[in-house]
């Protein structure tokens, strides 16, 4: 059975600070929250663990950091068809190691 976060646990992880450098990310073309945190699902964490919320920020900062580079790379024409596949790929497994940690942290 699934376990819904209540309005107070959400509004306190929207509040939480983010450990996005805003020098490495251009918070004005985020919406609310950033790709890493889409990807990763930071708003969802049922069991309300702080080591969830930890491994997921930090693993939406890696892909904000990679998602930075593939701006810049777009932006001076740099990104090549070889780049691009790297950054999909490097996206996918921090994903899975997201997925991965959650799960150790969370097994039963």
């Amino acid at each position: 059975m699934e376990k819904k976060l209540t309005t107070e646990q959400k509004e306190e992880l929207l509040n939480k600070p983010t450990i996005v450098n805003e020098e490495l990310i251009d918070m004005d073309k985020i919406s609310d929250i950033s790709r890493g945190e889409q990807l990763v699902g930071i708003n969802f964490n049922p069991s309300a663990n702080n080591e969830v919320d930890t491994v997921k920020r930090a693993c939406a900062y890696l892909i904000d950091v990679i998602e930075k580079h593939r701006e810049d790379s777009s932006a001076h024409g740099t990104l090549t068809a070889n780049r691009e596949f790297l950054m999909n790929h490097a996206i996918g497994e921090i994903i899975n190691a997201q997925m991965n940690v959650v799960k150790v942290i969370t097994f039963k």
